[in-house]
């Protein structure tokens, strides 16, 4: 286990020197008001997410534009968008967001001590091998921290982060991808395979990758790594792609129920298999292939870094330890229980 870089926690971030100049006439409502517009790229839909009339958040633009002399934004045929001047507002008003964030973070950590809540992102597969067992310990410890958990696939995750809106991501590391706002804490392997029930017919002969196209499958949509994985393998045999007979946006491990009572395939991480959810199913051997990522836990390094998240992260790395044994005792039962 070790650090993705160097930099392992930040001091609280400062506000942007664009709002020294601003903020004795700008509201930062309304600024944050202004960048929720954007995201939404409605006025209506804006003011329903924050719970106001959409006459209060139209004011609320209009006053900022009155403030700066310059149109904010501007009607497409997509609803609202920013207008050059917007977008520079929006950029700095998103640093807004997360510096008032951070303070809040910083005040209730001198106030409370250690208690505090803090917003985890974590893949499908290790809520219960990683994630259950680190907030079990922590409410035993009563220290009154509060979590809100996003259970999302690593894309979504990574980017909920760099959008503010989780303070960490248990996620996949892309070496190929640079995200220079991240840090990024190495936890370990996480390893993938082709998952049958046990009892299925491949299991009792040899079989080749023509025989795996043969059978259903249950797959994410193409933009996924899993997904791509399963298309390279059979690309690599000289097979077009497989039509699969559930899609699903989410893990395939949902559909673990239906690989067990059918003769679908699919692909699972060994923590979903060894997991309550795994029982009945079994990895095939080879030449269905095995696939490898790096996983790691990252938060972004402008982000006020409270005792809380310290605290949280130090349980984390203990919690992939334990992990790595689990799943080492359970790859040691598993062949003798195929068939």
């Amino acid at each position: 286990m070790g650090f993705c870089d160097n930099q392992l926690e930040s001091p609280p971030r400062r506000p942007p020197f664009f709002f020294f100049f601003f903020l004795p006439q700008m509201q930062i409502k309304d600024v944050q008001w202004f960048c929720k517009a954007v995201e939404m790229t409605s006025l209506h839909r804006a003011a329903d997410a924050l719970g106001v009339t959409q006459p209060a958040l139209t004011k609320a633009v209009r006053r900022l534009e009155a403030e700066i002399g310059a149109r904010l934004l501007e009607r497409t045929p997509r609803g609202v968008a920013p207008t050059f001047m917007g977008q520079a507002l929006l950029k700095q008003g998103l640093a807004l967001g997360q510096w008032v964030n951070d303070t809040q973070a910083l005040l209730g950590d001198l106030k409370h001590g250690a208690a505090g809540e803090l917003r985890i992102g974590v893949v499908p597969a290790l809520v219960e091998s990683v994630l259950t067992p680190v907030l079990a310990e922590l409410l035993d410890e009563g220290r009154g921290m509060r979590f809100h958990v996003s259970v999302q696939l690593s894309d979504m995750l990574l980017r909920q982060l760099e959008g503010g809106e989780l303070d960490f991501a248990i996620a996949a590391i892309h070496p190929d991808r640079p995200m220079p706002g991240l840090s990024c804490m190495a936890l370990g392997a996480q390893r993938s395979q082709v998952v049958a029930r046990r009892g299925h017919a491949l299991f009792r002969r040899r079989f080749t990758v023509q025989d795996l196209a043969a059978q259903p499958w249950a797959l994410p949509p193409p933009n996924i790594a899993l997904r791509t994985w399963v298309d390279a393998m059979f690309a690599e045999a000289g097979i077009g792609a497989v039509p699969a007979f559930v899609y699903t946006d989410a893990t395939p491990a949902v559909f673990a129920q239906l690989v067990r009572r059918t003769p679908m395939l699919t692909v699972m991480t060994d923590d979903s298999l060894a997991a309550v959810g795994g029982q009945g199913l079994a990895a095939l051997p080879a030449p269905a292939p095995v696939w490898t990522l790096q996983l790691g836990l990252f938060w972004r390094r402008s982000a006020y870094f409270s005792e809380a998240m310290e605290r949280l992260r130090e349980r984390i790395g203990r919690a992939f330890v334990q992990r790595k044994r689990l799943l080492a005792a359970h790859a040691r039962v598993g062949p003798a229980r195929r068939g």
